[in-house]
């Protein structure tokens, strides 16, 4: 199956899969973000992938849809030893993930850099 591309972008880092929602789910056909979200849960069993970094900076709002599949990538990323992080939330955005506290297992960063360095200490770049 290919790369997911319509409702997340992703970027493979030397040891972080990198995660760029699109938009509120409401955008997209259900098909769509039920196959993606699938995929990208097999993407994080690649052998050198154990970090996850969502990058929120290209959506305005953020669904209930959306957070729980990010949540599961996040989750079997834990359980693989891994680290997670999201950065560039907006205000909006903040105050959803604020509500449902998701940064007390994964911290938000304003920016990708902060991110970055969290989960890819020895510099790795898109």
């Amino acid at each position: 199956m290919p790369d997911p591309s319509k409702v997340f972008k992703i970027a493979r880092l030397p040891h972080t899969l990198v995660i760029v929602p699109q938009g509120a789910t409401m955008n997209f056909q259900y098909t769509d973000v039920h196959l993606e979200s699938n995929e990208l849960f097999r993407i994080i069993d690649e052998p050198q992938l154990k970090n996850v970094l969502i990058d929120l900076g290209a959506v305005t709002y953020i669904d209930s849809i959306i957070i729980s599949s990010l949540l599961r990538v996040l989750t079997k990323s834990r359980q693989l030893g891994g680290k997670g992080v999201f950065c560039c939330a907006n205000n909006q955005v903040q105050e959803v993930l604020s509500c449902i506290q998701i940064g007390r297992l994964w911290p938000l960063f304003e920016t990708r850099e902060e991110a970055l360095a969290e989960v890819e200490p020895e510099g790795g770049a898109e």
